[in-house]
């Protein structure tokens, strides 16, 4: 008996987002735990990047799980990217609670709710996906958020950017690419969860990079190692691969939003 519910456990947890979600739907109940045991980490942290008191933390968590559990069950929300709408449904928890005058100790100042007229799906996802690439942006090297913010937010040209940087118009050009490639990775990054394991710590520091092929080949071969025989990084790595696939060619709104802020 043991071994069978060892062996769900591990089903469930090979299973991708959109598959427990579908599941959910179909009224799976274990499905729900699993996507609640794959993101309570990274929420929790997030959480106590706005509130101070760790019970309000965890209110928070479990009050944005529950709705949004229950609303897929119903027939709604994500149909995939489940971290993206859990951040952005704690963000409007949080929002309500304020404008309620619930007494909530914040850090930060929290986002108006969306209006149901804006479509309330997709501009949820959009405010996480938003918040995740304004968290990768501040991660790169300096010249790589002035050659984006000076030519993605602002529209500069290359001719433009040069004398800023002290290269030529061909080289912001250069630049530009590989600080693009640089955020789309750090956007990866960012959403890696912490490993627990000592000999996995390294391995998903650099997973990010790792997924989109910008590492050595040495270094390269070492994480395809680890991750071929280490369950809890495979299982990291498959959700990334989601996330990768689902990366536009070009940023778009969603980064002229993220270095606007």
């Amino acid at each position: 008996m043991n071994g069978n519910v060892a062996t769900d456990a591990e089903g469930y947890a090979a299973r991708t987002d959109a598959e427990l979600l579908g599941a959910v739907r179909a009224g799976d109940r274990q499905a729900g735990g699993e996507l609640f045991r794959r993101h309570v980490t990274m929420l929790r942290g997030i959480a106590g990047g706005w509130v101070r008191q760790p019970a309000e933390r965890e209110d928070l968590v479990a009050e944005a799980f529950a709705r949004v559990l229950s609303t897929v069950a119903a027939g709604g929300g994500p149909e995939a990217n489940a971290s993206a709408y859990l951040v952005a449904t704690m963000r409007n928890l949080l929002a309500r609670w304020a404008k309620n005058d619930r007494r909530v100790d914040l850090y930060a100042t929290v986002p108006e709710m969306a209006t149901a007229e804006q479509g309330i799906e997709d501009v949820v996802v959009t405010r996480s996906v938003d918040h995740l690439m304004w968290s990768a942006y501040q991660t790169l090297p300096g010249r790589w958020r002035t050659v984006l913010w000076r030519t993605t937010a602002e529209g500069d040209s290359p001719s433009e950017v040069a004398p800023l940087l002290g290269v030529s118009p061909n080289g912001v050009t250069v630049l530009a690419r590989r600080a693009r490639e640089g955020l789309r990775q750090a956007y990866l990054q960012v959403q890696v969860p912490e490993a627990e394991l000592p000999q996995c710590q390294e391995i998903r520091r650099r997973m990010g990079a790792w997924l989109r092929g910008g590492l050595p080949d040495r270094r390269a071969a070492t994480l395809t190692r680890h991750v071929t025989g280490c369950a809890p990084c495979q299982t990291v790595a498959g959700r990334l691969a989601e996330v990768n696939r689902d990366l536009p060619p070009g940023y778009g709104p969603g980064l002229v939003s993220a270095v606007r802020r």
